[in-house]
């Protein structure tokens, strides 16, 4: 049996203290606006939220205090304004901040971009963050789900292919889910999950990117969970509040596809 569809709304916040582009936004005040975006994609069925300084650039591999701060205090407000599991995803690469965090407000998952192996990006060299992350879960008794990208999209893995990372973020990083995401659109992104899943069967996949609400029925069909960002904006703006209506539509093509056209599990 497949598992139920993990539809995704991503918070993309404003530059957040710490982050070399603050513009001396107060920390109350995002967490305001995040909480009601948060509730716009309850409403629109959304099945989970997550949370992620997307707008802070030039973005850290890790961050430091102010960022980790603020993102508690407006994670906090999120996970208390919905009853859904929430996520929450650190700079560039920062695992064990998404963990504490993660940990601190209640929320289920954090997103790890680079898990296992070694990829380059804008930063330079980013390193494989397994163990940090498993050490920090054991430091503060954290069982928040991790969720670890196969080749994420903002950087360029080396010296591996996604087979080698999907199984390397399972059974090295104790991944519990696994993220693809392809630049060259959904259906290449669903053909690397059918091929991946002959692999870890019983692995949730999920589609990280790209998806539109033309591809949103094939995803249903041949994932098990989306992650949605700039999709369900109201512009193209790094920081763009969540657009209802959108939302809305993506939640509705969530009840109306046929779970039996689901991919067997």
């Amino acid at each position: 049996m497949p598992h139920a569809f993990r539809l995704v709304g991503v918070l993309h916040l404003p530059p957040l203290p710490g982050a070399v582009n603050y513009a001396g936004a107060f920390v109350r005040e995002i967490a305001q606006r995040a909480a009601e975006d948060a509730v716009a994609l309850r409403d629109a069925g959304f099945t989970h939220v997550m949370v992620q300084d997307a707008s802070d650039m030039p973005q850290a591999v890790r961050v430091g205090a102010p960022t980790v701060a603020a993102l508690a205090v407006i994670g906090a407000a999120v996970t208390a304004a919905v009853e859904l599991p929430v996520g929450v995803v650190v700079g560039h690469n920062d695992g064990p901040s998404a963990v504490a965090i993660a940990h601190a407000i209640g929320a289920s998952f954090v997103r790890v971009k680079v898990l296992t192996g070694v990829s380059i990006g804008p930063t330079g060299w980013i390193q494989g963050c397994a163990h940090e992350v498993a050490a920090m879960r054991r430091l503060i008794g954290s069982d928040v789900e991790v969720w670890a990208d196969v080749h994420e999209a903002t950087s360029l893995a080396l010296a591996s292919t996604p087979a080698w990372a999907a199984v390397e973020s399972h059974d090295f990083g104790r991944a519990d889910a696994l993220v693809v995401t392809r630049d060259s659109g959904v259906p290449d992104a669903l053909a690397s999950i059918a091929s991946l899943r002959a692999t870890l069967p019983d692995v949730p996949f999920l589609v990280g990117g790209r998806v539109t609400l033309d591809t949103i029925g094939e995803t249903v069909a041949g994932a098990d969970g989306a992650v949605l960002g700039s999709a369900i904006k109201r512009s193209r703006a790094a920081d763009a509040r969540v657009d209802p209506a959108v939302a809305a539509r993506f939640g509705a093509a969530l009840t109306t596809t046929d779970p039996d056209t689901r991919s067997p599990r």
